[in-house]
């Protein structure tokens, strides 16, 4: 199952019991969103029509008209870098990871290790009064 509001889409999974309010809660996952971004920048070349598959197949759907505001706002604050590329009769933009976005991804990996145990820590403290 899932919901929808103004351009995401949030899987629920029944199994963890969580329904997120997406609404109250859009600018935390838009945050996730831009690391997961920033990610693949790092790795290799995207297209916006790539990454909006590419996050489909961890929960999210994204419109373009949501998707590429945030990859406009990336490439201003300079974490992202964009060439217009012939594909046959059309052109697409391809983007990739600055310097300045290489670095803020290291610095993501590390915070997201630190808390991830943490986060699991807690859950499993959860689950332990079940």
């Amino acid at each position: 199952m899932a919901l929808s509001v103004k351009g995401f889409n949030i899987r629920i999974d029944k199994r963890a019991g969580t329904v997120m309010a997406k609404m109250k809660h859009q600018e935390l996952l838009k945050g996730l969103i831009r690391l997961h971004i920033l990610h693949h920048a790092t790795v290799n070349e995207f297209y916006g029509q790539w990454m909006i598959h590419e996050l489909a197949r961890h929960g999210y759907t994204l419109s373009a008209g949501t998707l590429y505001p945030m990859l406009h706002g990336l490439e201003r604050s300079g974490y992202l870098k964009s060439r217009t590329e012939r594909s046959g009769r059309t052109f697409r933009r391809v983007y990739h990871a600055t310097a300045l976005g290489r670095e803020a991804n290291k610095l993501a990996k590390v915070q997201i290790r630190e808390l991830v145990p943490e986060l699991r820590r807690s859950r499993s403290r959860a689950h332990a009064g079940d």
